[in-house]
């Protein structure tokens, strides 16, 4: 496997220097040590699983620099230097490579070379090399694929800061220097300006907050999932509709129109900010959002109307669908009310966040970003929208033709919108809502036409490809080339409108089917996330929008080869 790394940001000595020296690893009198102490320290800081000088100091005779001497013996030497081959003996014990079974100490580099993995062209090492090739292995991806700073994260290395209250970078990236054990799990309720149970009030939308507890002294960006899901699942997979039917003569029929559903007026955010009084039982849908979490990016899932904790009906691709999740934005962004609970008696800010908001999710996820996007809301800086649908007719039809997703034959507008119809699950929610939600089940079924498979105003209405005008955030799309679920149709031509238009943007193009990006070990995915959240969210410089080429494609002959296209 070749780890390729387009996250690295190749940074001048003095900046690498400042940042080993920011987060404890390279001591500040670093110069006056000898080569000796210096590296005996660097491999001991690099240890952290070890919490006692002693106990790394023991540590340091487990590390191989030649097929004769380990590292403890090499110190006692008080050498000047260590050759390019010693030194990468102990950088890939170090990145969890096992000697004789993953490669050979008389050749290191053999190794280096098989996973793309970074070394120095210098034979011999001296302290400034020292110091580079240092930084440059903290950047390097491990055996799991996890760069070796992450992987120290994950033995503690970094909660020597958690009490720091601030973020910190390193090589443009923001460090999981958040306590996890201490993440504030909270829901509260937007007032939205729809009413789509038709029962006189806004509907409210419940939201869920996954954020670290210094949001409470200084502010936080937040990554927003839009996820139908989130609340369950309806799964009734024996009503899906009968796929071996004719189709009818389109001429002979009326194209149905699309009827918007009544609107209410939310109220306007007073001066009032309760804390939220109830605790979130549901976890990080998210992987992604979840590895920021740590490194300071709040987490927001919302199902929307019709989801569970939510008011309302599920409308699937409609705008109003896409209104009750826009309104989610405005709320983190100052410009909506929510509340404590559903009582409405008392208000709730998202006083916590900063007003830049990120976009991430897969599928449905990735196409209400889409939607979201295309209406130019106030506080969306970005989308990473993956696998996402951009026309509602390019998923269930094609050119006249009733079609499915891959693995969902019969499935269409209705049945998705039961699916994700998970208020039904409360009974007192139940009562209320399942007569209008049956009500809606037969407008779906009856506009979506799978007689003659037609293109209409209903369809219209949910093609968000003629809307890419008002998108003003940064766009990266990701899709795979066999996506046979959400297929390429989708993708494609939503890029060719975002390509053009006066917006950083990004597209990834992998060779695999509806999956998510940081699923491939082939690409830092996850890091470049983190780069990008950085730039957009924090206003870091760190190069992001030009760290790599517009397009990225997955070789289709070899998995761990990606070209890089400007477009």
């Amino acid at each position: 496997m070749k780890y390729n790394q387009y996250g690295y940001l190749k940074n001048d000595f003095d900046q690498m220097v400042k940042e080993l020296e920011s987060i404890n690893f390279l001591p500040n009198d670093w110069k006056e040590n000898s080569f000796s102490d210096l590296l005996a320290t660097l491999v001991e800081n690099s240890i952290a699983e070890a919490k006692t000088y002693g106990a790394k100091e023991a540590k340091l005779a487990e590390f191989a620099v030649s097929d004769h001497k380990n590292l403890k013996e090499f110190l006692v030497e008080n050498p000047n230097s260590i050759s390019r081959n010693q030194f990468y003996n102990v950088g890939l014990q170090l990145l969890d490579y096992h000697v004789g079974y993953d490669y050979d100490l008389n050749d290191p580099l053999a190794r280096m070379k098989a996973n793309a993995l970074p070394y120095t062209d210098q034979e011999e090492i001296d302290r400034n090399e020292l110091v580079k090739v240092f930084y440059r292995l903290l950047n390097t991806r491990a055996k799991n694929g996890q760069t070796f700073i992450d992987n120290m994260a994950g033995k503690g290395y970094f909660t020597q800061f958690y009490g720091n209250n601030k973020f910190m970078y390193f090589n443009g990236k923001s460090l999981p220097v958040f306590d996890m054990s201490k993440v504030i799990r909270e829901v509260v309720y937007v007032e939205s300006d729809l009413d789509t149970d038709e029962d006189g009030k806004p509907d409210l939308l419940q939201v869920t907050v996954f954020r670290p507890y210094q949001s409470n002294n200084f502010k936080f960006p937040a990554l927003y999932t839009a996820d139908p899901y989130f609340g369950g699942i309806i799964a009734n997979e024996k009503r899906n509709h009968n796929v071996d039917v004719n189709l009818e003569d389109a001429t002979k029929s009326t194209y149905p129109k699309y009827e918007s559903m009544p609107t209410a007026k939310a109220k306007k955010p007073a001066s009032e900010d309760q804390a939220a009084t109830e605790e979130a039982v549901h976890k990080a849908a998210y992987s992604l959002n979840e590895y920021l979490l740590a490194r300071g990016f709040a987490n927001v899932y919302a199902g929307a109307i019709g989801t569970r904790g939510s008011d309302g009906l599920r409308i699937t691709g409609a705008p109003e669908e896409t209104e009750s999740a826009k309104e989610i934005i405005e709320w983190l962004h100052g410009d909506r009310v929510a509340y404590t609970d559903r009582t409405r008696k008392h208000e709730t800010k998202a006083s916590w966040c900063n007003g830049n908001i990120g976009m991430t999710g897969r599928s449905y996820l990735g196409t209400l970003q889409i939607a979201i996007a295309t209406t130019g809301v106030a506080g969306l800086k970005t989308v990473v929208s993956e696998a996402a649908i951009s026309s509602w007719y390019d998923y269930y039809r094609e050119h006249g033709l009733v079609v499915a997703p891959e693995a969902c034959q019969g499935e269409d507008l209705n049945m998705l919108a039961e699916t994700c119809q998970s208020n039904l699950w409360d009974a007192g929610d139940y009562l209320k809502i399942k007569p209008k939600f049956d009500a809606m089940q037969k407008r779906l079924l009856e506009k979506s036409d799978r007689e003659t498979g037609q293109y209409s105003d209903f369809w219209e209405a949910r093609n968000y490809r003629h809307h890419t005008d008002n998108i003003k955030c940064s766009w990266i799309s990701v899709h795979g080339l066999n996506d046979w679920n959400v297929k390429l149709k989708n993708v494609y031509k939503i890029w060719q409108k975002v390509s053009k238009l006066p917006i950083a943007h990004k597209l990834f193009l992998h060779q695999g089917p509806h999956y998510n990006m940081n699923n491939l070990l082939s690409i830092d995915f996850s890091d470049l996330m983190n780069l990008w959240f950085c730039h957009e969210l924090l206003g870091i410089k760190n190069n992001a929008y030009k760290q790599w080429e517009d397009v990225m494609i997955q070789d289709n002959l070899q998995p761990d080869i990606w070209h890089e296209e400007p477009t």
